[in-house]
């Protein structure tokens, strides 16, 4: 029983990261997914909202 879920939770988390995958863009073009990237471009944003508040 237990193990059903932690293949529930993998098969979500997968689906996850390849939505992450998808919509990881740069300059409208669409580039592959790093996870470095998207975090750095995390920073940026909420670096960003707080020069605007």
């Amino acid at each position: 029983m237990y193990n059903l879920l932690q293949i529930r939770e993998k098969i979500k988390k997968a689906n996850r990261l390849h939505q992450a995958q998808l919509l990881a863009t740069k300059n409208g073009e669409v580039i592959p997914y790093r996870r470095s990237v998207f975090e750095e471009r995390i920073r940026q944003t909420q670096k960003g909202m707080k020069l605007k508040d």
